[in-house]
């Protein structure tokens, strides 16, 4: 592909070439979109690159709850509950339809390390944390309550638990949602677009050469502070920086005082009918005693996770492992004896890293446990005018951007920069989010999808995903009533979702569409051919594809899966063997 065949992009990328901007943002998952929204609606000439696609790492690999953090409590970290809380309640209001309550159940056993008293004092001080302001306080259940709740739970040693509230959300479409905001307020946003050296040498100001990944040309960026957001592939962009002598003064230290220490998320999708859960479950893995999940995801799906294992390969080459897979499955038998789960029950899985930020110290994070890693996040800078946003997590993304601007707009005052508005970031919805009344809305939405002959689960589908610019879908299908149909059967994505994808979302590739703008290939077991197929087929037009291009975006987006999948087949491989012995 060429930067023309999308709409709109060879416009963004000249506009990269031509203009001198204030900040560039490197990185295009949820922290950099953060970033650039707040950038763009203080008034800074804001652009921002991603290497890959947005949200192509960590931040369409979570376990997509907004949340406060209970488990932070046992390592005290009470601040960053505290923020997340805030945070929390913060999404709730300005993304609304992305964002919605989750109802949790915290079962404890006899042979666990939580006991009530414990689990009723956290429950308390996870309330006070959230100012009592959360959806509902918590309320304790004794086992015969747990079990009226949650059935299939295993009442052996079963002594009873908690009821509290957290939130969910689809954390790529929270991104791509972020950047569409950020490009409404004026940033210049380009994917697929890698930064491969930045000239720090001679202040003021700093120059990026950028690479399109789709036709291999280079422009060079000016900017006069650079935020380096690009999570576990930190250490990465800050060897590209060329610093010199001469500077705006003294940086934070030396780049290597940046102390990214990525840890291993994998999470697995099954069917819920399979699991025999009513609602989100959280508790102590078995194995090890880790806090886990087991979430409803869409109406039918279960989502389990998550794992916690320090990684030290190449961020690109992360994957979920057999290993992780059957960690995820003994867990959720051992609470929910009936499922019975087995690797032939696995739809997809998924693995990221969480950039964590390492304790100080030679070696640092390599002897202490995963999930005491603190989840707090650092802004470094160094050189002068480079800063680099390490750590946080989904939850507090909006606080972490804020922050961070703060910073470079106190680096950037003696230069005569100045931004021209407040910060509003807490307070503006998202696109999509300018409504009263979630159900009014989704009763608007599915009466005029009815009249164009859609069914509920799709209306509802595009409520959740798009807010009020569900209504740009619909005016697609308006157009033309083929954009109507499913892009598989068994799920209600339509095809016009992909079409809309490509021209107000900046996807590029059938691999994008499937895997963070519409996230159905990771929903379906064996439909996810067909379903690359089918959105291959009706986006070509729009990105001036031929027929040998259309093959292979679908073999791309195949292979794109088909990484996690081998973990899939190999944990089954494993498991037949030990049945033939």
């Amino acid at each position: 592909m060429t930067p023309a065949a999308a709409p709109g992009r060879a416009e963004r990328f000249r506009t990269l070439a031509e203009t001198a901007f204030d900040i560039l943002v490197i990185g295009g998952g949820i922290s950099g979109a953060a970033v650039a929204r707040d950038a763009a609606r203080r008034g800074f000439r804001t652009a921002l690159v991603e290497a890959a696609d947005f949200a192509w790492g960590t931040s369409s690999r979570s376990s997509r709850l907004v949340h406060g953090g209970l488990r932070y409590l046992e390592h005290f970290e009470f601040d960053l509950v505290f923020e997340a809380s805030q945070e929390r309640r913060t999404l709730l209001r300005i993304a609304t339809h992305l964002v919605r309550p989750l109802e949790f159940h915290f079962p404890i056993f006899r042979d666990g390390r939580i006991g009530r008293r414990k689990l009723d004092a956290g429950m308390w001080l996870y309330d006070a944390l959230s100012l009592f302001r959360n959806i509902e306080r918590h309320q304790m259940l004794d086992a015969e309550a747990m079990l009226a709740c949650e059935p299939g739970l295993r009442a052996e040693g079963l002594l009873g638990g908690a009821r509290y509230f957290d939130a969910q959300v689809d954390d790529a479409r929270l991104v791509v949602t972020t950047i569409v905001a950020a490009v409404e307020a004026g940033a210049t946003v380009v994917n697929r677009a890698e930064v491969v050296r930045i000239d720090a040498s001679d202040w003021p100001g700093h120059r990026a050469l950028v690479r399109d990944a789709e036709s291999g040309r280079e422009v060079a960026v000016d900017a006069l502070a650079i935020v380096n957001a690009s999570g576990a592939w930190a250490a990465q962009v800050l060897d590209r920086v060329t610093a010199g002598p001469r500077g705006a003064g003294p940086g934070d230290g030396p780049a290597s005082a940046v102390r990214i220490r990525p840890s291993r998320g994998t999470h697995i999708h099954v069917a819920r009918e399979r699991v025999g859960h009513s609602g989100a479950l959280i508790f102590e893995a078995p194995r090890d005693g880790r806090v886990m999940f087991i979430l409803p995801w869409r109406e039918d799906l279960t989502l389990i996770g998550t794992t916690d294992e320090f990684f030290d390969g190449r961020p690109q080459d992360v994957a979920a492992t057999p290993g992780d897979i059957g960690y995820l499955l003994e867990a959720t038998r051992r609470l929910l004896p009936a499922s019975k789960l087995g690797p032939e029950d696995v739809i997809s899985a998924w693995a990221g890293l969480r950039p964590l930020v390492a304790p100080p110290g030679e070696g640092a994070g390599k002897g202490a446990d995963e999930g005491a890693v603190s989840r707090e996040f650092e802004v470094h800078q160094h050189p002068p005018g480079v800063f680099t946003l390490s750590g946080g997590k989904l939850t507090s993304h909006r606080h972490m951007a804020e922050e961070t601007m703060d910073r470079v707009q106190a680096f950037l005052a003696p230069a005569g920069v100045k931004a021209l508005r407040k910060v509003d970031t807490d307070k503006v919805p998202l696109p999509g989010a300018r409504f009263r009344d979630l159900d009014a809305l989704r009763g608007s939405i599915r009466a005029r999808a009815r009249a164009q002959g859609l069914e509920p689960a799709s209306a509802d589908r595009l409520t959740r995903a798009y807010g009020t610019r569900a209504n740009r879908v619909l005016d697609l299908v308006e157009r033309n009533p083929r954009l109507g149909e499913r892009v598989i059967g068994e799920r209600p994505h339509l095809l016009a979702e992909a079409v809309y994808a490509v021209r107000s979302e900046m996807a590029l590739h059938v691999e994008d569409i499937l895997f963070r703008r519409m996230r159905v290939g990771l929903e379906t077991r064996s439909g996810t051919p067909e379903a690359a197929r089918r959105v291959a087929e009706v986006v070509a037009p729009e990105l001036d594809w031929t027929g040998e291009r259309k093959a292979e975006e679908v073999k791309r987006a195949l292979t794109f899966r088909a990484v996690d999948d081998g973990a899939i087949r190999e944990l089954a491989a494993r498991a037949q063997g030990e049945r033939v012995r």
